[in-house]
């Protein structure tokens, strides 16, 4: 399917551009809980076509004298894979989408966006394995940074389990997650995570297992940050009416610039879906991510995330109404830390109109958004955006 609104900054994600990096290790996750595969894929290859225009009040993020804009954002995209319904031994899946982005008033900032990835997998009676490569390039507004950002993600893993009896598996993975800035003070991060575990099918509906992970973060505005975690991760599914994945448990991290040592702490996520009848679905998240910051020297970031949403259901269409709000925590982990960094506060609300057209080969997409920060920068910003994509 056509990646529609590919190059469109969105207060809820493109906004979080800093903190993608600790989303890197993504092959254990699968692992513990795969997707099933998605209806009308179609194996060889796949091509689309994305378009949109978005007007956003407050592209660079400031307290005072903000600058509004309006840019379009095209992007074509091809898909090769070889296994659509995902009962082959080997299958391979790889995807390109270069996104085209037009200011009207910041032209500099007109520039041309990579994005690809490549996933092969393998699965066998007991043994499985899978590895990827994902690449993405970002102009977007970026609230950790507090203004708008150029930069670049790369993450790459592999991982395997092996299916010890019917209902207990081992597994174990490796990923990496590297992010950089193309201009400006700003310090990218690398972020390295193995990880072993164990999954049980405790019932049918319940499945569930303990997770042993060490991440290595290294960055030039915090050092070297280890971390050592202990998690539970387990999914509840209720027939097809509700989805719930969890992850939780307890993290000692320890920083090189810091001479507190060993320090323990809480890890963990929450996504869950459920859809009441045939027309409404609700969906709910929390994540907690820790990342070094971005632009102040000697601090990381300790971002409480929550979002909630209700999408209503039509014949051909759906209207989604969504909020979200942020904590994000500045902690000093350097001997001389920069000056005193307040803590900020996100919170943001948007809707949207999705509707299918032409044997659901067309797309169209309204979104409304809105979002204030307070904190060290107090801000607002409005976007307003609306696209087609086309597949094919």
């Amino acid at each position: 399917m056509a990646a529609a609104f590919a190059g469109a900054p969105s207060l809820l994600s493109a906004q979080d551009f800093s903190l993608r990096v600790s989303d890197g290790n993504r092959t254990l996750t699968d692992s513990f809980f795969p997707s099933p595969p998605v209806e009308g894929l179609k194996g060889g290859f796949e091509f689309g076509l994305g378009a949109s225009l978005t007007y956003d009040s407050n592209l660079f993020l400031t307290d005072d004298y903000t600058r509004s804009d309006l840019h379009a954002a095209v992007t074509p995209s091809v898909t090769y894979r070889t296994d659509p319904d995902g009962g082959a031994e080997f299958s391979l899946e790889a995807r390109y989408a270069p996104t085209f982005l037009a200011y009207l008033d910041n032209e500099d900032l007109n520039s041309v966006n990579h994005a690809g990835g490549i996933t092969l997998k393998y699965a066998a009676t007991r043994t499985a394995f899978q590895a990827y490569a994902d690449y993405a390039e970002v102009s977007s507004s970026d609230r950790l940074v507090g203004g708008f950002i150029e930069g670049s993600i790369l993450s790459y893993g592999i991982s395997g389990s092996y299916q010890l009896g019917p209902r207990t598996a081992l597994l174990a993975g490796w990923s990496a997650s590297q992010s950089e800035y193309d201009a400006g003070a700003r310090a990218g991060v690398d972020v390295y995570t193995s990880e072993v575990g164990g999954l049980w099918d405790a019932t049918e509906r319940l499945r569930i297992g303990p997770s042993l992970t060490y991440t290595l973060s290294e960055s030039d505005a915090t050092g070297e940050r280890d971390a050592i975690a202990l998690l539970v991760k387990a999914r509840y599914q209720w027939g097809e009416r509700m989805t719930l994945d969890a992850a939780g448990g307890l993290e000692y991290a320890k920083n090189s610039r810091s001479n507190d040592g060993w320090e323990p702490g809480f890890t963990g996520r929450l996504a869950a879906d459920y859809r009441l009848g045939e027309y409404w679905s609700l969906r709910a998240g929390a994540r907690y991510s820790t990342v070094p910051s971005p632009n102040t020297l000697n601090y990381v970031v300790n971002d409480l995330s929550f979002t909630t949403s209700a999408v209503r259901h039509f014949e051909r269409s759906s209207l989604e109404i969504g909020v979200g709000v942020s904590f994000s925590d500045y902690e000093s982990v350097g001997v001389i830390a920069a000056a005193t960094r307040e803590d900020d506060d996100f919170t943001n609300a948007y809707i949207t109109y999705r509707r299918d057209l032409y044997a659901d080969r067309v797309k169209l997409e309204t979104t409304v958004r809105c979002g204030r920060n307070d904190g060290q920068r107090d801000w607002s910003q409005w976007q307003i955006s609306t696209g087609i994509s086309v597949s094919f």
